[in-house]
């Protein structure tokens, strides 16, 4: 293993990454950081080293010779990644990554019982398929949505987005759930459910300003009425930067 080989395997093992999560993240091959890793190519190009410097933080001759003294410790304790933006879908690796478009929820008239619709907007956010695999989610079910107010704040924030699993729809004590409330005057709302002992349904904010955001109940027929649009299952934003 030459020095090469030995500060790649030191920056990888320090973020807990493999070489196909590098791969995907910096755009080098596989089997490139493969031969790399094994010493079989004892000096790489310049343009095979600069992404994977990159990624890390240092330089190619640091990469070359010696990493710094902050990237040679232990571990820290909050990981970090590299972002990677796409500007048109045909920029996706079609055998990891999809393409999730940024819905507005609304409610819809009509007759009957109204309806939540999906309406997509320009925004697009790429997601890794081996999340989906993780999260137990099928990609044609997450809907990404915005997040509007602050009654979910220390959770969730103004202008957060939020992937939102359509395909789970069944309560589960204390997940977060967007769903539409019975009645007349239908809502779209994200908040935190329980079930309790007597059939109501708990709904939850997470913002600790109770005076401004109490509980709410709702009775077993209440419930029977309202629709679950999906759980939370993941979200994005600058949180309350």
């Amino acid at each position: 293993m030459n020095t090469i080989s030995k500060n790649l395997r030191q920056l990888m093992d320090r973020r807990g990454l493999s070489e196909n999560r590098l791969a995907t993240e910096t755009g080098v091959p596989q089997p490139t950081i493969h031969r790399v890793l094994s010493g079989r190519v004892a000096d790489p190009r310049d343009g095979t080293l600069r992404p994977l410097a990159d990624y890390f933080g240092v330089t190619v001759e640091q990469m070359r010779t010696g990493l710094p003294a902050s990237h040679t410790g232990a571990p820290g304790t909050i990981p970090a990644y590299a972002v990677k933006a796409f500007e048109h879908g045909d920029e996706l690796d079609g055998d990891r990554e999809v393409l999730v478009a940024v819905v507005d929820v609304v409610v819809s008239g009509g007759h009957g019982s109204p309806a939540p619709e999906f309406v997509e907007t320009s925004f697009r956010m790429a997601y890794q398929l081996s999340w989906f695999h993780q999260v137990r989610a099928k990609p044609e079910d997450v809907k990404v949505m915005k997040v509007f107010g602050d009654s979910m704040e220390r959770t969730l924030f103004n202008g957060d987005r939020i992937a939102v699993n359509t395909g789970d729809q069944e309560v589960a004590d204390g997940r977060v759930y967007v769903f539409m409330t019975p009645g007349p005057y239908p809502d779209i709302k994200v908040k935190r459910l329980y079930r309790t002992a007597d059939g109501r349904l708990r709904i939850v904010s997470d913002n600790p300003d109770k005076t401004q955001y109490p509980d709410e109940y709702l009775t077993a027929d209440e419930v029977s009425g309202l629709h679950i649009i999906g759980r939370v299952i993941d979200r994005s934003g600058r949180g309350g930067l």
